[in-house]
């Protein structure tokens, strides 16, 4: 496949005769971020077409859109609900910004659907407003300890990191793996001092950071 595989990227054309670009991770990254744009493009149109399909980590039944087994949008009778289901992570977002009528972006960690902080609970994205969300159906706030120290490679670590990574696309698999155990966690990034090489955590309450460990082994 990556025989034939051409791809236009920031910096020019890339393609597999340039060895250097397969194995460097700002390739791959870039071509992870093409599979997670071409499932979010699939498994939208069959959710807004009202038909059933099933890709990696994405699922509908015509009738709801289904994100590592959390329903992240629906079809009521008035219209389409959406909710992030308690995880702000770039996976949530890049589905939900897929969906027609759908734009959230994210400033200092609050995320703003169509211009309006919204906190992720269900709501109804053509009558939704900055006081209209359906509270009882929002996850309850988990609190993190993000306390973080200096390391001797030059980057700010968070003391209760349980994954560390410079690829973030890396990080859906572990959350996954705690989303499945019950225990919630949150990403954070830091640079290296001296070049911009993003560090990526998954970070843990203190009180699940021994299991989740065991967890992710």
């Amino acid at each position: 496949m990556l025989g034939s595989l051409r791809l236009r990227f920031q910096d020019g054309v890339v393609n597999n005769s340039e060895a250097v670009f397969k194995d460097s991770p700002y390739f791959q990254i870039k071509l992870n971020q093409i599979k997670m744009n071409l499932i979010t493009r699939k498994i939208v149109s069959a959710f807004e077409r009202r038909v059933a399909l099933k890709i990696d980590n994405s699922r509908t039944d015509g009738n709801s859109l289904y994100l590592f087994e959390n329903k992240i949008a629906q079809w009521g009778v008035d219209g389409l609900y959406i909710t992030n289901a308690g995880w702000k992570s770039r996976t949530t977002k890049e589905r939900l910004n897929g969906l027609t009528g759908v734009r959230i972006t994210q400033v200092r960690g609050v995320w703003f659907l169509n211009d309006i902080e919204w906190n992720g609970g269900w709501v109804n994205v053509n009558q939704f407003s900055a006081f209209e969300t359906i509270e009882e159906q929002s996850e309850p706030e988990v609190v993190f300890d993000i306390t973080s120290e200096w390391t001797r490679a030059g980057y700010s670590k968070p003391v209760y990191s349980v994954f560390h990574t410079n690829i973030v696309t890396e990080l859906d698999a572990i959350e996954f793996k705690l989303t499945s155990s019950g225990i919630p966690s949150r990403r954070m990034e830091s640079d290296t001092t001296g070049t911009y090489r993003p560090n990526h955590f998954v970070v843990v309450r203190p009180e699940d950071f021994k299991n989740s460990l065991i967890i992710i082994k």
